[in-house]
């Protein structure tokens, strides 16, 4: 080989010249508090830049070493599923709708705690004098699947998104669609944020309870609003919802994102916070994932039967003629179903439906206006 050609990294600008082995890549995964042991023992995935693959498992410290693998940066991945027995999360993996791609890296960021009790980023971490490379990462930089997962927040140390791209660009091995990219011959270590979200407080005790009355007055006054998914109909792949005060935004972006929210009406100008308690991020109140890619049901092929999260926990009937509006979601053990009350001349008329009809579900009779607005939910909230 020419003297000139040794010395170029490439022949062209797709494929390196000659790749050499006898590169190393350290990395450790650790917690907002500077702790690796939540990841230890967590089986990974690193892929090099001519697509050989390593794997291993992380060791007690949440740290691993990839040794003799060829030149250039090396991609990691943590993306083998979950294998435990908590019934929780084996439940959500095996539903029958819907089922999650639950990775142990998530179940393990889900038992981690924020380092800052507002969920803010944390913008030192005591680990980084140990760091040649120091990055801020969520679980779903790391896993295929990414439509159940939170919203990405702003962070102090981005990972080397760029490299990634530029490797699969450039033809370094294989094109990366998830994954990070580790610096060569650097000891790499990764922040992963916590899983955990915010949820409105309920007692489930058949008792009266004044922290219930409080909780639900607010849900029912969110019932007014929209629930604001964008696209609202017809998806490709993704939705959004941006819009806030909005039901979508609450449960699906803010309290999904650990951000305390307290606007549930776009002319509210005083703050009437419900009462949130911190828990594991599947426990959330959960707004269904959109993915055509892993569910057939939300394929825009299904036309007007295409599932969305707009269709399965908002329902409007004002195309059929009524003006019933309702949101409806849940949590391992609570199904939340809030109705607004009357805002229209429909609901004024309804309301003043009062003739006692039988109930045909079962015994007794029922105010006519409001079972009218019942058979037009039951389906609804039964699916």
């Amino acid at each position: 080989m020419k003297l000139q050609e040794r010395e170029n990294p490439c022949f062209s600008n797709k494929m390196l010249a000659c790749p050499l082995r006898g590169h190393w890549t350290s990395f450790r995964l650790v917690d907002e508090h500077g702790d690796g042991e939540p990841y230890s023992g967590l089986p990974y995935t690193v892929m090099d830049s001519i697509g050989q693959e390593y794997t291993g498992r992380l060791d007690g410290e949440g740290v691993a070493k990839v040794e003799n693998h060829y030149q250039g940066p090396v991609v990691l991945k943590l993306d083998a599923p979950y294998q435990g027995v908590e019934a929780t999360y084996r439940d959500l993996i095996i539903r029958k709708s819907y089922p999650l791609p639950i990775t142990g890296l998530q179940f393990r960021a889900e038992q981690t705690r924020f380092f800052h009790e507002d969920g803010f980023r944390r913008e030192h971490n005591s680990v980084m004098k140990e760091a040649d490379i120091f990055v801020q990462v969520e679980v779903r930089d790391l896993v295929r699947e990414g439509a159940h997962l939170p919203p990405v927040v702003r962070r102090f140390y981005e990972p080397q998104s760029a490299l990634l791209r530029a490797m699969s660009e450039l033809g370094f091995g294989p094109e990366h669609s998830f994954g990070i990219a580790l610096s060569p011959n650097q000891h790499n270590v990764l922040e992963v944020r916590p899983m955990r979200a915010l949820r409105p407080m309920l007692s489930t005790d058949d008792n009266f309870c004044a922290l219930n009355l409080y909780q639900l007055a607010l849900m029912a006054t969110l019932s007014y609003t929209d629930f604001a998914q964008d696209p609202a109909k017809k998806p490709l792949d993704k939705v959004r919802f941006a819009l806030d005060p909005s039901i979508g935004n609450l449960f699906g972006e803010a309290l999904a994102g650990y951000r305390e929210s307290w606007r549930i009406d776009k002319s509210q100008t005083q703050r009437f916070y419900p009462m949130y308690e911190d828990v594991p991020y599947s426990k959330r109140l959960e707004i269904l994932p959109f993915d055509p890619t892993l569910y057939e049901q939300n394929h825009p092929d299904k036309g007007q039967d295409q599932e969305h999260p707009a269709n399965q926990h908002f329902f409007d009937d004002q195309e059929d003629g009524g003006d019933t509006q309702a949101f409806i979601c849940h949590h391992d053990e609570v199904i939340l179903i809030s109705v607004r009350g009357t805002a229209s001349l429909k609901d004024a008329l309804r309301d003043a439906h009062a003739l006692q009809v039988p109930f045909e579900e079962g015994v007794g009779s029922v105010h006519q206006g409001f079972y009218s607005a019942f058979q037009a939910l039951k389906a609804f909230v039964l699916r």
